[in-house]
């Protein structure tokens, strides 16, 4: 097990939300048994410990404030493949990413994997049937371990569901160096009480006592409800609770696809689609949503960059679908209902094979990105500011009231700004463009405004990407003091000292 120090401008004090924090020392383990090791190292001597992986996260989760980072980048990927009667699953370690394991699933190319049960591998080479790894997070070079103690999602969510949905079996190393494995369906809390004995661990304890919202896409808090199984208080408690060494995860039955943007004339005829979308015959993967400006800034990067499409001529917004390939009678009724809203077929792209999707994919992603690289320039000059794009979802009949929401206090402000996103879910992202440190802080002040109406309409201020560092505020918005109060409380739990990922989700 190897040990670094790291340099002010190490890759281990930094993730994708651009902000930079400190560590004194940077540890590689290599497997579980290395993770109890140097929790109990700093459990002995009160040192904080971050733990990191691809360094993905958008809240400031893995960026240390303190003492140790524990990086789980070099630990094993694919380990294993079962089957049971709900079909394949897969063993995996922290090191494996969502784009490795579905593309791995996809090709078979599992030599080297144990059988978990008998002879799984060799069923799985012999289905004639191909299967993927369903849970589209957006950032496909994020880690499955990370993405399930984010209970991350993405657009795929509207029909697949979050990660949690697909999580089997976990195993955990708790802040004090014990190790324990948690298997869905076994152990569950009476009302909010926990009492078990799981690997001759004993725990006894109650669950926070808020309801989690499950009605819109939420990744704010620990999950809490009555008669909860045990796995789903690990799912998405951002690592505050203990450190997940391995993992199972199911897998369903792949089919090919048709990826289609259709242009529209305004981003009220965009929304009005996919309101139209989500109820019919067409039964969309996901709806992604580009309002006129993101198209503009595609459009302003695509012109200095030839392997990107370009749009068609004129402002436009764009919804973007992926749909069942092999259904004729689906797509006539998706070019029918895209035409009702004023769409056509010349300003539509459509296409099945892996090149023309990779580049529809490579479009949408232009927008994130180009923010991205944007922020990061920023920064050589102005190195406190970070990147400020919401994360919130509300219920599908407070979208409308949202979206209005959205644009008229940012027009107020003055701020420039893209909506794009998830719009199934009823999940948009709200992408403020800074110019300087004073439109940060306004932008902070917008921030706080959106994220209170969202709860206020029955949403969450953080629909998928956590609540790490940058957004712990809106725990109390959430839950109340006393809501914030109950979470303290099972960290404390977990961990008296907290030295586990300390000020993340609360202080």
């Amino acid at each position: 097990m190897r040990s670094i120090v790291p340099g002010p401008e190490s890759p281990y004090t930094i993730d994708e939300c651009k902000i930079r924090g400190e560590a004194d020392l940077v540890i590689f383990p290599e497997n579980a048994e290395d993770i109890a090791e140097v929790l109990r190292d700093a459990y002995g001597k009160s040192i904080p410990v971050t733990v990191s992986a691809n360094r993905t996260g958008l809240c400031g989760g893995g960026v240390p404030d303190e003492g140790w980072v524990m990086s789980l980048e070099g630990m094993p990927g694919l380990i294993g493949m079962g089957q049971d009667d709900e079909g394949y699953y897969v063993r995996i370690g922290p090191g494996v990413s969502v784009r490795t394991l579905t593309d791995t699933m996809l090709l078979k190319r599992i030599e080297g994997l144990t059988d978990l049960t008998p002879d799984a591998c060799g069923r799985f080479r012999r289905d004639p049937r191909r299967f993927f790894y369903p849970v589209d997070p957006t950032e496909m070079d994020g880690s499955v371990c990370g993405n399930i103690a984010t209970n991350a999602s993405g657009p795929r969510t509207l029909k697949y569901g979050p990660t949690r949905d697909w999580v089997r079996w976990i195993r955990v190393v708790l802040p004090d160096g014990r190790i324990i494995g948690i298997r869905r369906g076994e152990h569950h809390a009476e009302g909010r009480r926990f009492d078990c004995t799981v690997d001759d661990v004993h725990l006894s304890f109650d669950a926070p006592g808020y309801d989690f919202n499950t009605a819109v896409k939420n990744a704010a808090g620990l999950y809490a409800a009555d008669g909860m199984d045990l796995i789903d208080l690990f799912i998405g408690s951002e690592g505050v609770l203990g450190v997940i060494a391995e993992a199972e995860v199911r897998l369903t039955e792949w089919h090919p696809l048709l990826s289609v943007i259709a242009f529209m004339p305004d981003d009220d005829s965009a929304l009005s689609l996919i309101d139209d979308l989500r109820d019919s015959t067409v039964s969309p993967e996901f709806l992604e949503y580009f309002d006129c400006a993101s198209i503009d800034l595609v459009r302003r990067v695509s012109a200095g960059d030839p392997t990107l499409l370009t749009p068609p001529e004129g402002r436009c917004s764009a919804v973007f679908l992926d749909m069942d390939a092999g259904d004729g009678a689906r797509m006539r009724d998706l070019a029918d209902i895209i035409s009702s809203h004023g769409g056509s077929p010349s300003r539509t792209w459509a296409g099945s094979d892996a090149g023309d999707r990779r580049r529809m994919f490579e479009f949408r992603h232009c927008v994130p990105k180009s923010i991205f690289d944007y922020v990061a320039g920023l920064k050589e000059e102005m190195p406190a500011i970070n990147k400020m794009g919401t994360d919130m979802s509300v219920p599908r009949e407070q979208s409308p009231g949202m979206m209005s929401f959205y644009r008229e206090k940012l027009e107020e402000s003055g701020l420039e700004y893209v909506i794009f996103g998830h719009m199934g879910n009823f999940h948009p992202h709200v992408e403020i463009i800074l110019k300087d440190m004073a439109d940060l802080e306004k932008a902070r002040e917008v921030y706080d405004v959106f994220a209170a109406e969202a709860v206020r309409r029955g949403g969450s201020p953080s629909a998928e990407h956590g609540i790490g560092k940058l957004k712990r505020r809106y725990i109390g918005m959430m839950y109340g003091s006393g809501g914030e109060e109950d979470i303290r409380r099972v960290k404390r739990y977990f961990d008296p000292g907290f030295i586990l990922n300390r000020g993340d989700m609360v202080a």
